[in-house]
């Protein structure tokens, strides 16, 4: 999530200048994407053979990476571009750097280089996969939506892989087949004989099981984020997040709605979209780098409630129109026994997880548009959209969330916006 603070200059009669905003578009270089400040566009392209340019309108810098305009790349040697077809997150790299990160101990990674983007988008998109329409991290980037893994013997029907075009996997590491739920492989099983998962064969997919209802397969973990392109400034666009896990339909990568567009309205929506996904008797545990989010649900609120969601100053509480309806979906989800918890995640420190949340939250800033900004979120969210209970609920202390949001000596020193965050909040 790219963003600076405005630059000022001064004038001869000593008065503050305010100099207009310049977008840094890099089409080619460590992640590409468009940036508020010089420091942020260097730290993508020194060192490398990188493709960028300044514009000073955010439709300018956008068209540059769609490829519509120009700009003249850095003298040397001929660039390369790295398809990763399957790997950690797969897409189309600038860097073998970037290559190694993602394919370092992932079984069966496949990459390839290229002279130009286009070749290598194009292995990205038309490697061999199912048949199913797996949702990528990058609007602009497909993602493979498995590993493939060693090939196994065709001669014993029992533990047969599924073949798919040119690549055969090995049972329970291919894709997911059509209808599968919760992530769960209905065609597989464990052979209690040889202790290896092996392929169902015709006569046992053809039985009906009971299963057991309820929770049984455990908490559901999933990642949010939120993005705002030009935070802060007028023109800014934000992009919202959520990230279950590799090509789950789950998924959501969205421009942020409503006429306001900032970083912390797009975190709070991040949270409530990931929560329309999530069965309202599973408990959750949502991973976030918001320390906002995360004190709003877990703390600030409960204050708030008391003063009839005004701040300690008497104002109105920022962003009520997003917390109070998250508050009544998670106490909807504590009458049907189901958990909500959070944990603090430190942002852009490599974790998979949150890196593809950030992806999905950045290309839905990218993705959005005037019509998109004037929808109401609450059309699209059901959390947002009050189907949560809505009669008062009275939940003591002890019931509600409580010891939920815990930060360790080191990562509360590494959080420095906390009291910014108290601020904003008037707390």
């Amino acid at each position: 999530m790219a963003g600076s603070a405005s630059v000022t200059s001064y004038t001869s009669s000593g008065k503050r200048k305010r100099s207009s905003p310049k977008f840094y578009a890099v089409r080619v270089g460590r992640v590409p994407g468009i940036y508020h400040s010089w420091e942020d566009c260097k730290a993508q392209t020194d060192g490398m053979q990188a493709t960028f340019k300044s514009f000073s309108t955010l439709t300018e810098a956008e068209a540059f990476m769609r490829g519509s305009g120009s700009s003249t790349p850095k003298p040397g040697k001929e660039t390369k571009f790295y398809a990763v077809a399957v790997g950690h997150v797969p897409g189309v790299y600038s860097d073998y750097a970037s290559v190694l990160a993602q394919t370092k101990n992932c079984p069966g990674a496949n990459q390839k280089a290229f002279s130009t983007r286009e070749e290598a988008q194009a292995y990205v998109s038309n490697y061999k996969r199912d048949g199913s329409a797996p949702i990528s991290l990058r609007g602009d980037l497909p993602e493979a939506s498995s590993l493939p893994a060693k090939k196994q013997k065709k001669n014993d029907a029992a533990t047969r892989g599924l073949i798919n075009g040119d690549v055969e996997w090995e049972p329970g590491m291919g894709p997911l087949p059509e209808g599968a739920e919760d992530g769960f492989d209905p065609t597989i099983k464990l052979d209690v004989n040889t202790g290896s998962i092996r392929t169902k064969t015709d006569e046992e997919l053809g039985k009906i099981v009971s299963q057991p209802t309820g929770e049984f397969s455990g908490r559901i973990n999933v990642y949010t984020d939120g993005s705002a392109l030009g935070n802060g400034k007028v023109g800014a666009v934000g992009g919202v997040g959520v990230y279950f896990g590799p090509s789950d339909p789950r998924n959501v990568s969205e421009p942020l709605r409503g006429a306001r567009q900032t970083n912390q309205r797009a975190e709070l929506t991040a949270v409530a979209r990931a929560l329309d996904h999530v069965p309202i008797d599973r408990s959750v545990l949502i991973h976030t780098d918001s320390n906002y989010s995360i004190k709003c649900l877990t703390e600030w609120f409960q204050k708030w409630e008391q003063n009839k969601w005004k701040s300690s100053s008497g104002k109105d509480v920022e962003n009520k129109d997003l917390i109070e309806p998250i508050i009544a979906r998670i106490r909807e989800r504590e009458l049907c026994r189901a958990k909500t918890d959070f944990q603090w995640i430190k942002g852009h420190a490599n974790d998979p997880g949150n890196t593809a949340a950030d992806l999905l939250a950045v290309q839905g800033s990218r993705n959005s548009t005037p019509e998109l900004r004037a929808t109401d979120i609450k059309t699209i969210s059901a959390t947002l959209g009050g189907s949560a209970i809505k009669s008062n609920v009275s939940i003591k202390p002890e019931q509600g969330v409580e010891g939920q949001f815990t930060l360790s000596k080191e990562e509360f020193e590494a959080e420095e916006n906390d009291k910014l965050f108290a601020d904003i909040a008037n707390v």
